[in-house]
Parts: structure tokens; sequence; C-alpha cells
């Protein structure tokens, strides 16, 4: 059996609630039971999924009580940081660097590169963090280009010399819980709010600093002087009745689906890992989230309320809590409340997607981007009028907040994702809000494809769809504002 109250007494749990790696290496070298141990180690050290608490020690509930009581917030709301050690890998070759968070992407976190004899293209298209061991001649090639990479783009940083930088417009942000950083700690309206992130186990999240800092941030984000409400929240379940309902309904869906080889991979992926951590998908905490926002907002002046909720994450409809979800959604509609989340056409019937940019480019203009590199392969498929109507937004070779510290930054290289275009443009229409406060989404969509451009793949110049042109948007919105 596992005993929990050694593992307490082994290691060192300290102020911040952070077990130190060398620790636990040490103790499971000493339990007989360490693949439950395991379990637990590796969820924390999981950048994709830091201090996912789903495994067998976090489903006990002493565990619970033990492992979530060190978790202490601090009186803003902010989560503490990971401050774990993981070993550097040393990489000989180029195909040796992980695999980033999609196909054919390399995260170089924690890992050492010197011994590489890397390109200018291949060192900028890399996932790089303060945990890369670089050599000098590395470091001064990427330190330009890390810089520049903070800039949102498309002459966003105009508009903010113009003074639209989103002053007097709130916003909110449901995500993984924060961690302090200089680029967004002033923003934040009150405190940050907990849903059910301190209950699981979670510290500071690498995906929360992220989406802030480009909402948000001084120096990194689309609307740098919004008041930001944060909520902290884990779209996961590991109530026994949610697991249960969870895999019954996927278990009907690989029943319904044994055609397609694709699809039924994903699903026997989400079966075995819900088995092996005892926990599910959930879309109960983000509508508890939207639905306090909302809550508050009819507390509020108009003036004073959110009108913009962003959410890095698509809508899962076999997990529990849909039905909550789409209620929460459908409440926001009515009060006016705009939801940006990666499931907008779903939700609005608006079809979007993220933008790669060249960083050696001239990221203010549009015709450096292109089909973001994720869904490049599949970009030049499919009618032009299905990409008339497909609206792009920067996604790719960003510069962010990163969770470690509270200064620390983080170069995306190739890695970015849907989760990275989301906030950017909830700032914009943060941006738009402060422009006219009586714009609705769907006139801010409609006016966004009226002055968008044209965007092609820069090898073959094939149309992909159209990208965002954020001065011609909020010029659109100067000539047609309503009183």
């Amino acid at each position: 059996m596992f005993d929990l109250n050694a593992l307490m007494k082994f290691i060192n749990v300290n102020n911040d609630g952070c077990i130190q790696k060398r620790e636990m290496t040490q103790f499971s070298n000493k339990i007989e039971s360490s693949s439950i141990f395991s379990n637990y180690f590796n969820s924390i050290t999981n950048d994709t999924d830091i201090a996912s608490v789903e495994n067998d020690i976090i489903n006990t509930k002493a565990a619970n009580k033990e492992l979530t009581a060190s978790i202490t917030v601090n009186d803003k709301g902010f989560f503490p940081y990971n401050n774990y050690s993981q070993d550097i890998k040393v990489i000989k070759s180029i195909d040796d660097i992980p695999a980033g968070s999609h196909d054919n992407i390399k995260d170089a976190r924690f890992c050492d590169i010197s011994k590489l004899n890397l390109s200018e293209e291949e060192l900028l298209n890399l996932c790089i963090d303060k945990t890369t061991v670089m050599t000098p001649e590395q470091k001064t090639i990427l330190k330009p280009y890390m810089e520049a990479a903070k800039n949102p783009g498309l002459g966003i940083r105009k508009l903010h010399e113009q003074g639209i930088t989103g002053k007097g417009v709130n916003m909110a942000i449901i995500d993984q819980p924060l961690g302090m950083h200089k680029e967004y700690m002033d923003n934040i309206k009150d405190k940050v709010h907990d849903i059910n992130a301190k209950e699981m186990g979670w510290n500071a999240s690498m995906h929360g600093a992220a989406v802030a800092s480009i909402a948000a941030g001084k120096t990194v984000g689309v609307a740098p002087e919004a008041q930001l409400d944060y909520y902290s929240a884990v779209n996961k379940s590991n109530n026994p009745d949610d697991v249960k309902t969870y895999k019954e309904k996927i278990k009907k869906e690989i029943e319904l689906n044994s055609d397609n080889p694709e699809y039924l991979k994903y699903l026997q992926e989400q079966l075995l890992n819900t088995n092996k951590s005892n926990s599910c998908p959930s879309n109960k905490p983000y509508a508890e989230a939207i639905n306090k926002i909302l809550d508050k907002n009819e507390t509020l002046p108009k003036n004073e309320q959110i009108p913009v909720i962003s959410i890095s994450w698509g809508f899962n409809k076999l997990a529990p809590g849909y039905e909550e979800l789409q209620k929460a959604v459908s409440r926001a509609k009515e009060q006016g409340v705009f939801i940006v989340s990666t499931a907008l056409y779903e939700q609005y019937g608006m079809d979007t997607c993220g933008a790669n940019r060249n960083p050696k480019g001239n990221l203010e203009n549009s015709e450096n981007y292109e089909a973001g590199a994720f869904w490049k392969k599949n970009s030049e498929k499919g009618d032009e009028e299905a990409k008339d109507k497909l609206l792009l937004f920067p996604m790719d070779h960003r510069t962010v907040a990163d969770f470690k510290d509270d200064t620390s930054y983080r170069y995306e290289g190739n890695d970015g994702g849907m989760s990275w275009s989301t906030p950017w443009l909830a700032g914009m229409y943060v941006l738009a809000k402060q422009t006219d406060s009586n714009i609705t989404p769907e006139k801010f969509w409609q006016y966004a494809l009226e002055t968008s451009n044209e965007c092609n793949n820069n090898d073959t110049g094939a149309y992909v769809g159209r990208i965002i042109n954020p001065a011609g948007l909020i010029q659109k919105i100067q000539d047609n504002k309503t009183v």
C-alpha cells in the first residue's frame, strides 16, 4: 500500500506548496508502490498540465486534505509558482528535441541545445524559456527576436499610441490558475477568483500566465490598460458520478464511431486517461465562472460591466456540465456579453483560426502572416467562399509571460495554438468596446470581416483566409459609432 504519511514526512512542502523533484525521486526509490507516486510526480512536472492532481493519491480523502492544504494563494488570489526542477536533456540532434503541443513542433524547454549547430530559422521556431541551455551565440541571435515578439503586431501598438489601449473597459478571463507577473498583475481589478483550482491541488499555470499577458499584458498585450477579472478554473472533475457518466458516454461514442479511425483513437485515449486518473474533463467550472461574472454584471452600472469573457478552451459535449455551460452562454448572450472561446463557430457561427508570422519579417504587415503552424498542412483545402468567412488572429512566434516567476518570459516559436489567438481576439474586442461602448459581437464580427486583409501562405501564395486589420476595424467602428 502507498503510505501517504510517509510521503508527507519525507518530502519538504515549502511555504509555496512546492514539492522538489529531487526529494520525490529519493522517496520513489524507497517505496514499493512507486507507480502511484509516479503518476503524481508526472502530473505536477508537465508544463502543459501543471500540478494536475488526477491520480490515485488525490482521489483519497486523506491525500486531498494533505496536498491541497499546501496550496496557499496570496491576498490578491495569485497562486504559488511551481518551483520544481527537472533534469536538463542534452540534445545531440534537432530530432531529439521533445515534441511541442502540436505535430512537427519542437519544445526546447529543459533542453541543452548548445551542442546543436542550428540555423537561425531552426532556432526561432523552437519553444524556449529560461530553462533552455544555449550558447552565447544562440542567445545573441534569439534576444532581439524574443523582445520583438512581445509585439502583438498588425499595428496594435500604433492604436495604443492613439490612446486606444482598453482603458476604462473591463474584461474577464477564465483559465488555469494564475501566478503573479509584472505583465498583468496591476490589471487585476479586485483579486484573482478561484473556482476549483485550489480544490484540485493546482499551482500557477503556464497557460494562465500566457493568456493573461496576451490579452492585457503591459508590453505583450493587445489591451494593456484593460481591467482584468480573472477566474482560476480547472476543467476537470474527480467526482465519481461525473467520472462514471463520462466513461459511459465515451464508450457509447466509441460504439457509434467504429468506422472513424482518427476519432476512435482520440476517444480511446480519453477513456484510457480517465481510467488511469479517475478524473475526467468537466464543463462545470467554466459554467460556474461565467455565471459568477454575469451575476456580478447585474449589480453594476452598464459602464462598469464586463462585456467580454475569454476562454481558451473548446466546450466538450461529452463532459459533465455541458448543458449548464450552454445555459450560461445563452445567458451571456442575453446580457450582451461576448464569450470568446475556441468554440466560436459552435456558439456564434463565427469561423476563426490562428495565424503564424515570420519573426524575421515586419510584424506590422499582414503580408508577413500565414496559416498557423499547427493547421498549415490543411489550410489550402476548402473553397474560397468558406475562406472568405474565416477570420485569422495572430498566434505563433509570440513572447508571453512565463509562470515560473514574476519577471521571466517564454518564446513560443512555432508552438502556438488557438489558446493564444483567443485572448488576442478578446483584447481586440476590448479595444472595439473602448471605441464604441455599444458595439455588439455580431457588428464587431461584420466590421472585422469587411475590413480584413487577404491572408496567403508565404511559400505557396495560396489563399487561406482573412486576417484581422485592427486599424481598419477601429476606423470602421468610429465611422459607424452609435449614440
